[in-house]
């Protein structure tokens, strides 16, 4: 499908590829992406028309894209490209030649992977491009210190999938226009650094900022002692590897949140919603899913939707708020193998799979995305933070807090933060540390109100501590974020060992929750 896009298909000429009947590859089609094999196909040939027409650089008409991708009828093809993306494809196009002549006026580089227009995530990887660093210091050590710090910071990130990182050429100057190199080499976001000198102490100051506005994303300073360098550049390295990747996704989010809902695309519907994704709130789940179907549904090839989307039918199992659990983990189970197979090298879907076959007790499938996830991206906050949980299901509590209190230390502001907050009290009531489980998760409802499910654990802590007042009190919170709950159903979300599931299940029915 993928290279005969502008070929006349029909299914038989698909079984025979596949080698199986037409109605079983028809069954397996919509058994996996629920959709049937021409339907699928006919979402793909839209995909690369908007991709073609929102590149602002090509000089192809709508009717040279349309043939392209296999559209005979220019009229209906029209028809079914407003219904899908709320605007005609002229008017993709105009806008998309309007922002790349904007960026040719003001000295922008029109064509490569810059061309795209701004304002837009895409669903690749960001790009980042490391400038020579400036040198205001006599020192010819310094000079030579800092003409490998940027390399430095590029092998560093060399492991990284969740960014593209680009290099100019050795010959470019460190003076030279910041925004100008950046976009010459096609990458959406730019560092710059800086070493000074005052006495024997030497600083070395970087700054993220975006190609397009130049607006400061994320900037640092590190000071050290000008004998050792070397420790500095480890400071360096250290803080900018744990501070990149967020500030990128959250400026990527903030593009999103944005744009208008015609110019979004697969990419920017996703960015939109993982802060909903975060939340850990059936009601932000459901608003997610909402625009992760949507994204699929333009980009039926987009991993990081489906795997984003699985987790969010996986929350709604383990947070009680399922009307139709077996459903939801169907669904679960499904998007994920789904977005495995279309992206196995992208932290957070396999973070967020890993999520989901942790859900369903599977825990060494659960243990194997995690293992993968933190090699491609060895301080991927999300990924410490659902080793965390993994840990907790499995017994093992002191690990389980030593990787939630990473994940919470790479990255303080997360909106994850939350919900590991609560998986350390689940570890603590794990451990029969009643007061510390209380605690922590008193911590996460002040964080995150909202999250009612957390009750489960604070009102079986505050009774295990024979605190009744507070444990009813909790109940009743439970209670009013989930009216039917029983205590079967909080047993059957959470995965955790026998002993502490029998502990939970007993307290809350002592409380009085119906079993």
């Amino acid at each position: 499908m993928r290279r005969n896009r502008s070929r006349k298909i029909a299914v038989a000429d698909l079984a025979a590829v596949a080698g199986v009947a037409p109605r079983t590859l028809a069954k397996h089609f919509r058994a996996f992406v629920d959709v049937s094999p021409l339907g699928y196909l006919f979402r793909l040939r839209l995909a690369a028309a908007r991709e073609t027409l929102l590149d602002g650089a090509h000089g192809r008409t709508v009717t040279d894209v349309a043939a392209e991708n296999g559209f005979t009828h220019f009229g209906r093809f029209s028809v079914q490209y407003r219904r899908q993306f709320g605007e005609t494809p002229s008017a993709t196009r105009k806008r998309a030649r309007a922002a790349a002549v904007s960026q040719a006026g003001a000295g922008q580089d029109v064509g490569g992977a810059g061309s795209r227009a701004p304002g837009l995530p895409s669903r690749e990887w960001p790009s980042l491009a490391i400038l020579p660093w400036r040198v205001s210091s006599p020192e010819p050590a310094h000079r030579w210190f800092a003409e490998g710090l940027g390399h430095a910071i590029a092998a560093a990130l060399a492991p990284v999938r969740s960014v593209s990182v680009r290099l100019p050429p050795q010959s470019q100057s460190p003076m030279a226009d910041p925004q100008r190199v950046a976009r010459e080499i096609g990458a959406q976001y730019v560092m710059v650094g800086q070493l000074t000198m005052a006495g024997q102490r030497v600083r070395l100051v970087v700054r993220l900022a975006e190609t397009a506005t130049g607006h400061s994303v994320w900037g640092d300073s590190y000071d050290g002692d000008g004998v050792d360098l070397f420790a500095l550049q480890d400071r360096l390295i250290a803080g900018v590897t744990s501070a990149i990747l967020p500030n990128i996704r959250n400026c990527e989010i903030a593009r999103a949140q944005r744009a208008l809902p015609h110019e979004l695309d697969a990419g920017g519907l996703t960015m939109r919603a993982i802060p909903l994704v975060f939340a850990s709130q059936p009601s932000a789940a459901m608003r997610a899913l909402e625009l992760l179907h949507r994204a699929s549904e333009i980009d039926p090839d987009y991993g990081l939707a489906a795997g984003l989307a699985a987790w969010c039918h996986g929350q709604l199992v383990m947070y009680n708020s399922s009307t139709a659990p077996a459903d939801d983990k169907a669904w679960a189970v499904r998007l994920a193998h789904r977005a495995t197979m279309l992206n196995a090298d992208d932290p957070l879907v396999l973070t967020a799979c890993c999520a989901v076959h942790t859900m369903m007790g599977e825990f060494e499938a659960a243990d194997a995305l995690l293992a993968r996830a933190l090699q491609l991206e060895p301080n991927y906050a999300w990924a410490w933070g659902r080793s965390g949980w993994l840990n907790a299901y499995l017994g093992h509590p002191d690990t389980a807090i030593a990787h939630f209190q990473r994940a919470i230390r790479l990255e303080p502001s997360s909106p994850a933060n939350a919900n590991n907050f609560v998986g350390i009290a689940a570890a603590h009531f794990g451990s029969s540390r009643y007061a510390a489980a209380a605690a922590w998760t008193r911590r996460a409802l002040r964080e995150q109100p909202r999250m009612g499910w957390a009750n489960r654990t604070l009102s079986a802590s505050y009774a295990r501590l024979g605190e009744q007042t507070e444990a009813l009190r909790s109940l009743d919170a439970l209670r009013h974020y989930s009216p039917d709950l029983t205590v079967g159903r909080v047993l059957d979300a959470v995965p955790f060992r026998r002993n502490h599931l029998e502990r939970l299940g007993e307290t809350l029915g002592d409380l009085g929750l119906p079993t």
